[in-house]
This record gives structure tokens, sequence and C-alpha cells, in this order.
């Protein structure tokens, strides 16, 4: 399988420092495509392709967010039979693609993912980030809540396509409206049971400084997908979870954080 990864970001100082992690993998990709969502100058432009040589660069002309720039990546990897996911503050550990590839051929899935680490600033050290790994499980896990890290993530190309991509409509939570949509497209889910993707919380996270976005979109992930099912209860159910999940204090989050890395293990 032809397999190439995609990392949308910014660009700003720093944002390569895990891509070694990424040319160093015991299955190499095929290609990495990264996906400048600024606007740039030619100098910088060429100044990028010069130090990362390796790398297919997809530079938008101005800010897009990530849904549209990991549209633009899906279609930039032409060639690529397996989509892998990445973003520039986590870190892919060396085995991580050997063993997505290794579980779409056990599986036949359309989407896998894979267990974490999470490492956050106000944490004394990292700490499990866990989902399920059968298909039934993770299926009835979305269908309360995001189970799956988007950084672990892999699919296939053609299959997200089918879907139209990641919704556009989804400035956050993009990956749960997609988990969804292919919910109901009745695709195939797997996961990885080991630490293949460490992921790095600090304040600059669309989870930690965009929270309330956050959960509003994934709020309404849910709802369309309820609304698509014509399940009223889940519906209301829905509702009355992201209420009292909005009226969360953020120092009860970085707390739940702290907690976490005490105690070595999380969700």
């Amino acid at each position: 399988m032809n397999v190439a990864v995609l990392l949308p970001t910014m660009a700003h100082a720093g944002w390569d420092r895990h891509l070694p992690a990424l040319l160093g993998q015991t299955r190499m990709p095929d290609r990495i495509v990264v996906v400048v969502d600024r606007t740039t100058s030619g100098e910088e432009q060429a100044a990028l392709k010069a130090q990362w040589p390796q790398i297919s660069f997809v530079f938008n002309d101005r800010n897009l967010g990530i849904t549209a720039s990991l549209n633009r990546g899906i279609v930039a990897a032409e060639e690529a039979d397996i989509i892998v996911r990445a973003d520039d503050d986590d870190e892919s550990l060396p085995e991580r693609i050997e063993r997505q590839l290794a579980c779409f051929e056990r599986t036949g899935a359309d989407f896998v993912a894979t267990w974490g680490e999470g490492v956050a600033q106000e944490a004394t050290r990292p700490y499990a980030i866990r989902c399920p790994v059968d298909h039934d499980s993770i299926c009835a896990g979305l269908a309360r809540r995001n189970v799956l890290l988007h950084p672990s993530l892999a699919f296939r190309r053609q299959r997200i396509l089918a879907l139209g991509g990641y919704d556009e409509t989804f400035v956050n939570a993009q990956d749960y409206a997609l988990y969804l949509a292919g919910l109901r497209a009745g695709y195939r889910f797997a996961a990885v049971p080991e630490t293949l993707v460490r992921r790095h919380y600090h304040a600059g996270n669309i989870s930690v400084s965009r929270r309330i976005n956050q959960l509003m979109y994934s709020c309404a992930a849910r709802i369309v997908h309820h609304a698509a099912t014509g399940d009223r209860a889940a519906f209301l159910k829905t509702v009355m979870q992201y209420t009292l999940l909005a009226i969360i204090p953020p120092r009860l989050r970085a707390f739940r954080r702290k907690l976490f890395g005490l105690l070595g293990k999380g969700a």
C-alpha cells in the first residue's frame, strides 16, 4: 500500500521538530505532504523546500483553517492508498506506520487509530490515552463521544474522498464529524492497542485554547448524526451532556490533566 503522511501546519518556529520521527519510521512513508496554512513569500517557500527536500509542500494563499487544509492535502496525495494524519506538535513513535498498516491488512478497516500518550505542561509525567480497539466497541464509543485520537488516525484515501472529505462546515471537531459520517456510511473502524503517538498539550492547542468552540462543534456533529438517524432520545441526551460540559471551568480541566499526569493514566 502506498502511504502518505498528511501534516497541516502554520509553519511557525519549531513546527518541524517532530519531522525526524516521521522520516525515521520502521516503515517509511512513500510521501509526506505538509500543508502550510498561511500566506508565504516565494523566498520562504524556497527556503522550506531547500531545508526539507523530502517533503511535498502545499502552500495556501491565505489562512484557510485546518479542515480545508486537510482536504487540500488529501487531494494532493493522489498516489496514496492510506493517509496517515500527523500534527506539528505531536510525535509519531518509530513503529507507528508499520503497526497501522498491519492493522489495515488484518482487519480490512477504513479507519485505523492507535493508543497515545498525553504530555501536558501542568502534568508531572505523561498519561495514557486509550480507546476501544475493535469495530463494534469503537462504534459504540463514538455514539457517546469522540473516542479516537485524531493525530493517531490513518484512513483509506478513496473512502474518505467518497464521503466528500472532511466537512468544512466544522472549523473544530472535524475529525468527530468525519467519524460519524463514516459510521453512517457503514465504514469499518479499528485501533492498534499500542502507544504509538505522543500528544503534547499546551495553551496553543485548539482543545485547550478554543475549548468552548470545540465543544459546540462536537455537539453539532452529534446532533447532525442523531438527525440523520432519527434518534430523538439520543438528541436530547446530547444537548444535556454538552450543556454540562460547557459549564465546567477551564481550571478543572487543567486539574484533570494534572491528575492524569500524577496517575500516569487517562481517558
